[in-house]
């Protein structure tokens, strides 16, 4: 919305008397404004002395246009080019007050305008170091609140800081709140920024090594400053110590429905946006145009020895000019970015994906029963609760929504049962622009039925080669030549024994890198797996099949794949040789399950795109059932027992492929600077 000329020619009258100073830009209309940059605070003159946050804009830049605004903390500077530099004043009031009075300004346009906030800021220890740069995708508030002296709270409570209209900690309003608490900006202009200034290098001096060294225990705290995203904390008390750094975290996350990550706290953002808000409300600003930087001069917390007392008053190593310098480093980057190509962003604002969270590792399962927690599991919910998997993740184009632990990078997927829902699910998670899956390690993790002749009940099994038990011509068994042992032949086929191998094999075979699958093994080749009652006396029952027979134990041994679930010793006789025939005599037939060729199949087209390395690719099957009826049973019996009295090690085998499957992944992720670029070796 266009402020009408009628309003402009009033509010004029305000400032009518007022002397421009070097000002050629004096015009009958208002003078557009292609950047405006706003910073917070001085510590003397703008030019020639100890820098705050305004003066190496108003040093290097070309601001040679000094407007006076006895309405802000000093003169306005503009360039001719259309880069406009403010300062607000410490504190949110400040800040609202300065940034009303310059909205409302009549000498300017802002229809068009983009705004850089750009600031130093205490930092969260956890997520940053000294002279590091945030973008912002969230500013909350955290004045609004009530407070009681935390000597007085109850001893259930961690801090004494309540929201308006709730009654303890963390609770959200029970029906009075007000609406300029949290501020969320344009996302894909903060990727937009964050993508054009990732790779900038950042100053580090010997007195930010120095400082950062006391946090120990502290790994991001210690690292050389980069640019990041992270979240923008804003209060007029300025906040100090370890309790009051856990709930400004809690506090972050709970305006934001979790989204928010505590970075960067100030003492002035919410008073600017609150005031951005409004004047975009009224037409005479873009809301979405708003970005806020902020560099890291001191931390938010004492480090490990100290008191919360040292961290208030510790002096900023290099009295914060690394900080000075990363925010104007970064945001002129941003800034010149916008002016020199005002063409292209005048009219379109610029955006950018969301930054792709980095997995290091998938978890596959196939199904789940019930919930993700808290009921009867299925190949899931050990996962979840047991890692965890802590985060939800939409997936609407998949089974159910994708898990993820964001602090070790790894994610948890259910495919839905049989090839055609696995392959449509890790293909559509493989071409997900959210995830960077690139360098990820894959597991698929789920419970089979086994072949006596090679496994027990509970045993869990490492497979190199996984064979399609679906693609195949089939003539029912009644109707086959007497000199044909089983009516499966392979596709475009029709003899017995098995002709050779087509050269197209089409998707029936696919080999597990080997160096992977034995590193696996003999990584959890001793991990202890439960055995119970109900398993020993089921295995008691195949006479004849010493493997069987034996406790549940950690194996290597091959797959195979069909929708079918079939079962009985005719169907396991075909499923041995089959997977003989297709991996020429290499493989041997362990487990059966329904997905995993549906799976390398995506997987296979995924790393042909150059999505994902299917060299990284793992599979492990945990025996709940077996394949075949026991001696003095018919198959259609055992099958008939099975499907009306449970799987006898369903449970202990789903904690089998936890067991096992989580110490690979936890050794993965637990030493990722080595395994994200060189495979583990046996």
């Amino acid at each position: 919305m266009r402020i009408s000329t009628c309003l402009r020619r009033g509010l004029s009258l305000a400032i009518a008397s007022l002397t421009v100073v070097a000002s050629p830009l004096q015009a009958d209309e208002p003078i557009p404004v292609k950047v405006c940059v706003l910073a917070m605070y001085e510590m003397g003159e703008v030019t020639g002395d100890r820098p705050g946050e305004l003066q190496f804009w108003v040093e290097r830049e070309d601001l040679s246009n000094v407007m006076p605004f006895p309405m802000g903390q000093t003169e306005l500077r503009m360039s001719e080019e259309g880069l406009l530099v403010a300062l607000t004043g410490g504190g949110v009031t400040h800040a609202a007050t300065t940034l009303t009075a310059l909205g409302l300004d009549p000498r300017f346009d802002f229809s068009d305008t983009y705004w850089i906030v750009a600031g130093i800021a205490g930092a969260d220890p956890l997520d940053a170091s000294l002279g590091s740069a945030a973008w912002a995708k969230w500013v909350v508030d955290a004045d609004l609140l009530y407070e009681i002296d935390a000597r007085e709270i109850p001893e259930d409570w961690p801090y004494g800081l309540i929201p308006l209209g709730g009654y303890e900690p963390n609770q959200l309003d029970t029906g009075w709140t007000v609406d300029n608490i949290a501020f969320q900006l344009n996302e894909g202009l903060v990727n937009w920024a964050y993508s054009l200034t990732k790779d900038i290098e950042l100053e580090d001096t010997p007195a930010l090594k120095e400082f950062r060294e006391q946090f120990t225990g502290y790994p991001n705290a210690q690292n050389p400053p980069r640019v990041m995203m992270g979240d923008s904390l804003s209060s007029s008390t300025y906040i100090h110590g370890r309790y009051l750094n856990t709930w400004a975290n809690d506090w972050m996350k709970l305006h934001t429905g979790e989204e928010a990550e505590f970075v960067m706290t100030n003492m002035e953002d919410s008073g600017t946006l609150t005031a951005l808000r409004r004047l975009s409300d009224a037409g005479y600003v873009d809301f979405d145009r708003v970005l806020v930087l902020r560099t890291a001069s001191n931390f938010s917390m004492q480090p490990p020895g100290k008191e919360a007392t040292w961290s208030a008053t510790a002096p900023y190593p290099d009295q914060g000019v690394p900080a000075l310098e990363a925010a104007y480093k970064v945001g002129s980057t941003v800034a010149h970015e916008l002016i020199d190509n005002w063409s292209a962003y005048k009219n379109r604002i610029p955006k950018a994906q969301a930054q792709k969270e980095k997995v290091k590792a998938v978890v596959v399962t196939m199904f789940e029963i019930g919930e993700d927690t808290g009921d009867r599991p299925a190949e899931f919910q050990n996962w979840v609760e047991r890692f965890p998997l802590d985060e939800k993740i939409d997936f609407p184009y998949g089974y159910r929504d994708l898990r993820f632990n964001r602090e070790s990078g790894v994610l948890g997927i259910v495919t839905g049962i049989g090839t055609f829902r696995s392959a449509a699910s890790v293909m559509a998670l493989g071409m997900d622009d959210r995830f960077d899956l690139t360098d990820a390690y894959w597991l698929v993790a789920g419970i089979a039925g086994a072949d006596p002749n090679d496994m027990s009940l509970g045993s869990a099994a490492w497979a190199e080669w996984l064979v399609d038990g679906d693609l195949a011509h089939e003539i029912d068994p009644r109707e086959i030549p007497d000199d044909w042992k089983f009516g499966y032949t392979p596709l475009r086929s029709a003899e017995y024994p098995w002709g050779p191998i087509p050269e197209n094999d089409e998707g029936v075979r696919y080999r597990l890198n080997p160096g992977l699958v034995d590193w696996a093994f003999q990584l959890t080749k001793d991990v202890p797996i439960k055995d119970t009652d109900a398993m020993k006396a089921m295995r008691k029952k195949y006479t004849g099949y010493p493997k069987a027979q034996k406790p549940p134990s950690v194996i290597k041994g091959d797959q195979l794949a069909a929708m079918t679930f079939w079962h009985g010793k005719m169907m396991n006789d075909w499923a041995n040789d089959w997977v003989s025939y297709w991996t020429e005599g290499q493989g041997n037939f362990v487990t059966s399950a329904m997905e995993e060729t549906g799976t390398m199949q995506s997987l296979t087209f995924l790393a042909n795109a150059g999505k994902v390395n299917i060299d990284r690719v793992l599979v492990l099957r945990t025996a709940s059932n077996f394949a075949m009826q026991p001696p003095g049973v018919t198959a259609a019996e055992n099958l008939s027992g099975e499907k009306k009295g449970g799987y006898s090690a369903f449970v202990p085998s789903l904690d089998a492929a936890y067991d096992v499957g989580s110490t690979v992944i936890r050794e993965l992720v637990g030493n990722w600077d080595r395994y994200q670029s060189e495979l583990p070796k046996p």
